[in-house]
């Protein structure tokens, strides 16, 4: 696990369009957990609110990553696929 991990994910979730509808298309939190594993991703919650915190210029604490991750998910929620986030929401809360 590792802050580089971290940071490599957040750079394809900024550069990669289809990594993002492969996301989008989840049904459970393990289905996110199995693409991570194998795209080669192994990270904490605290490396990637470290990672995410570099990128914006500041510290994050656990809740405002919570609220960003959400929040990149807004065009789904617009869309009607409100399921998606309670997945992305269920995932983060069980990540270490």
């Amino acid at each position: 696990m590792s802050a580089e991990s971290a940071r490599a994910f957040c750079v394809v979730m900024m550069s990669d369009e289809d990594f993002r509808a492969k996301l989008a298309d989840v049904k459970t939190p393990a289905e996110i957990t199995s693409i991570l594993a194998e795209e080669g991703y192994d990270f904490k919650k605290a490396e990637l609110a470290k990672v995410v915190g570099e990128f914006m210029g500041r510290t994050l604490d656990p809740a405002e990553l919570d609220k960003l991750v959400y929040g990149f998910y807004e065009e789904q929620l617009a869309a009607g696929n409100k399921e998606v986030c309670n997945v992305v929401a269920a995932w983060m809360k069980d990540l270490p």
